[in-house]
């Protein structure tokens, strides 16, 4: 068995769809919107509740992967470099 020659192996991580946060409130001030003018007050409630989820959303730490280390340590001591 001879030993493949890999000289740069990386792997990419997977692309997770992102969540639509605020979507509902989003959603409820378009209609308030469209059934009013958007200057009217009764879309000021809507729209502070609007501004409170887009304050509260956070966006989610990505944990870096490691893989990519690991298969460079593992190339090394395959390929003996």
């Amino acid at each position: 068995m001879t030993a493949v020659n890999i000289p740069k192996l990386k792997v990419k991580p997977k692309k997770l769809a992102p969540v639509a946060k605020c979507a509902t409130e989003m959603a409820a001030l378009a209609t308030c919107w469209a059934s009013a003018s958007i200057d009217d007050k009764r879309c000021a409630e809507t729209s502070k509740a609007l501004s409170r989820c887009i304050q509260k959303a956070k966006r989610p730490q990505q944990k870096k992967s490691d893989i990519n280390f690991h298969l460079a340590r593992l190339g090394k001591q395959v390929l003996g470099k």
